[in-house]
């Protein structure tokens, strides 16, 4: 069975049908990418959104954690140092020197 959805099929269009053709065909282009564009910019500000809104609302619960691990290391005698090495810290200074054995190197 041979079923012909195209009555015209063997015969050339017209310039005008051409021309109309190709004008609908960019208009179609053109509004898919727009539409397409506003929804992607829609959907990362609602992503935003979210985030921001995520974020605020989990502002204590964050606290409370750094509070509680700071709490744990202070306990636990892991205090952060004091960055000022006159404040009675330790400062340990020294040189190092390379020194290459020739005898016992391995030549390629």
């Amino acid at each position: 069975m041979n079923i012909n959805f195209n009555p015209r099929q063997g015969q050339p269009r017209s310039v005008l049908a051409q021309v109309l053709t190709a004008i609908v065909g960019l208009a179609a282009l053109v509004l898919g990418l727009m539409f397409s564009a506003v929804f992607f910019v829609v959907l990362a500000v609602a992503g935003l959104i979210l985030w921001g809104y995520f974020w605020w609302k989990t502002r204590a619960l964050r606290k409370q954690i750094r509070e509680q691990m700071a709490a744990a290391q202070a306990s636990q005698g892991f205090a952060k140092p004091t960055p000022d090495p006159a404040s009675g810290g330790d400062v340990i200074e020294g040189e190092s020197v390379r020194v290459v054995d020739e005898r016992n190197r391995l030549d390629e």
